[in-house]
This record gives structure tokens, sequence and C-alpha cells, in this order.
């Protein structure tokens, strides 16, 4: 940890385009944070019916607030819709990411380290898992969203979470009770986690990304935590790729065939020792990661899917110049902070996979 300290402090001295890419993002973290209680002379989705498509820096007489960044068709102020915006953008996509970023990071751990043939499990748990999975995937996904699509009272959702756990918990006790019971259900067989889990991969890779994300979007009611959601599960494969190469190397070093013989179970193995040293290249996938949510976030937008339309973001206040092709500043001001921020966290990402590969 401290020559990782040292090299970031000497990767600050030296490379400018990180300091200031690594400035710029604490500014807009900080920003986003502390928004709400900065005194912008608009609201968000204010309309100022008054001053449409109001150029910007233009001083109306008689004004008590001017509008710095201009309006857009309904009069709304671009630069607090732009400043929004990147409220959105990070408030959707950080979760996004760390989310994603865990299960691939968990999926692709244990399939590079189980492979096809070290993981063995019990036939009465082969027998209950396609259960556990249809449940989890009814009771947890499909039914709460069909309560939220026809806004039926939010006690539902809650109803079918608290069936699924007592359906999982009595499944657990099936687990537990019919090995005792019955010799065939107590032997166990070789699962072949690492093929199930690539081909979930090539499934998932298989749709452009985008494409994907359109599909899945077009077909649900617009929603803020349906959009994390699928961006969510058709995220996580580059992270599950890249953390299965690494355990792949990583499990054939000294300390894990050490860790073996001292008596450590696979899990301990595969959490205390093989995770922590993936991590690095890993948080490296995750700023390009975030740099392609943001831009997916505000393309979504701008073609009016995913997010309602009462939610500010980039892309919406962008879509404005579809009604005035002249109205330039709704395409420089929110255009211009996304292509910074993405370029800040690229640059960020590729100095600091420079760095790992460095150390």
């Amino acid at each position: 940890m401290k020559r990782l300290l040292r090299d970031v402090q000497q990767l600050w001295q030296d490379k400018l385009a990180f300091r200031l890419a690594a400035v710029y993002l604490v500014l807009l973290v900080v920003l986003v944070l502390v928004l709400p209680w900065l005194p912008l002379p608009f609201a968000p989705n204010y309309l100022d019916l008054n001053h449409l498509f109001q150029p910007p820096f233009s001083d109306v007489t008689g004004a008590v607030n001017i509008h710095w960044f201009g309006t857009d068709a309904l009069g709304r102020d671009v630069m607090t819709e732009t400043l929004y915006g990147a409220r959105t953008g990070l408030f959707i996509s950080i979760p996004v990411v760390i989310t994603s970023t865990f299960i691939g990071l968990v999926l692709g751990a244990s399939a590079g380290f189980f492979g096809d043939n070290r993981l063995k499990i019990s036939k009465a748990a082969l027998l209950l898992l396609p259960l556990l999975l249809f449940l989890l995937f009814y009771l947890g996904l499909y039914l709460p969203l069909q309560i939220q699509q026809y806004r039926l009272p939010s006690t539902g959702i809650w109803l079918s979470w608290g069936i699924l756990v007592l359906c999982t918990a009595v499944l657990w006790l099936l687990l537990r009770l019919a090995p005792q019971k019955a010799f065939w259900f107590r032997s166990e067989i070789k699962f072949p986690l690492d093929m199930l889990i690539i081909r979930a991969i090539e499934v998932v890779s298989s749709v452009p990304w985008l494409i994907l994300v359109l599909l899945l979007a077009s077909f649900m009611p617009p929603s803020v935590v349906l959009l994390s959601l699928i961006l969510t599960l058709t995220n996580w494969t580059h992270t599950a790729r890249l953390a299965r190469a690494e355990m792949l190397r990583i499990r054939e070093m000294p300390y894990i065939e050490a860790g073996r013989t001292l008596g450590f179970t696979d899990v301990q193995l595969v959490f205390r020792q093989a995770l922590p040293n993936m991590l690095g290249p890993v948080m490296v996938v995750v700023g390009f990661s975030l740099a392609g949510l943001l831009t997916l976030e505000s393309t979504l937008s701008f073609l009016g899917i995913g997010l309602p339309p009462t939610v500010v973001s980039w892309g919406r206040t962008i879509t404005g110049i579809r009604s005035n092709t002249s109205a330039w500043w709704l395409v420089a001001f929110p255009g211009g902070f996304l292509a910074l921020t993405v370029l800040a966290l690229q640059t960020f990402s590729y100095y600091m996979r420079f760095l790992l590969k460095k150390g």
C-alpha cells in the first residue's frame, strides 16, 4: 500500500494530464454532492415561458435572474439542467458500476478458481438450484416489476420478497434434511461452473451492448430503478472476463498452494488471498466502465428511453436541439461536460493502468 501511494504521488508530480483529470473528477463529485444546497437562480424543470431559446449570457432587461447558459424550448435554465444532469448521470452510473463489478468479480473469480472439476455439490443441491433460480427471478424481480408497472401498492413488493425469503428458508431446510434421509441425495457430483459462466458471458456479449439495453429498456416503463437494473445485468461481463483471466493466473501462485497446505478452505483462498490481488486491474476497468455508462445513459435519455421525462439528464437537454438547430448552447454545455467527464475518467484509468503495469 505504501509503495502504491508513493507511485501515485510520483505520477501526480510527473503527469499533468493525470493531475488535471483527478482534480476535475474530485471537483465534479463534490459539486454533485453539494448541488441541492447551492443557491442556483433556477430550480430544475422550472419553466420560464417568457424566455424561450434565450442565448447564453444574454442580459434581459427587468429580469431578476439571468440564464447564464441560456434556455431551451420550454424556458428551462440550461446551467441548472447541466449541473443536475451530472448528478443524475453519476447517481445512476456509480451504483451500477459498483454492483456490476461485484457480480462480475465474484462470478469470474469463481469460474477461474473452481473451473469445471474442482467444485462439487450434492445431488440435492443440484435439483433445488433451478427452483431457487426460478423463485429469485419470479418473486424477486418479475413480480415486483409488474407491481411497479401497474402502480399497485408497494406492500405487494415487500410481500413478494417476504415469500421469497420464506421459500429460500424452506429450500435450505430441505437441502439440510434430504442427504440425511437418502444416500442418493448425499452423493456429490462435479459442477461445471466455468463452462456455465463462460456460456452466460457469451450469451450476454453476443448482442451489442447498446442494442441490448435499448431492446430491454423499450419494453419496460421509464424508471430510474429499472434502468439501473438493466445496466447492471448487462455490464458485468467485462469484469467477469478479466477476473477469470486473473484468477487462472493467481491460482497457480505459490501462496495459494501454501494456503492449501495450511488447511485453508476454497472460500478462504478466494476471498482472503486471491481477490485482494486482482483488485488493481479490476479498478482500472471500473474507470472505463463508468465512462461508458455515462455515455450510454446520455444516449438513452437523448432517445427518450429509460428515464422518466421529469428526470433531468444531459441527453434530455441535448435533445432540445431538434426543436431549434440554431440553439447551439443546448449541445455545447451539457455535451461539453459529458465529453470532459468521459475524457477525465479515461485519462485517470489509463494512467492507473500504466502504474499497475509498472508495478
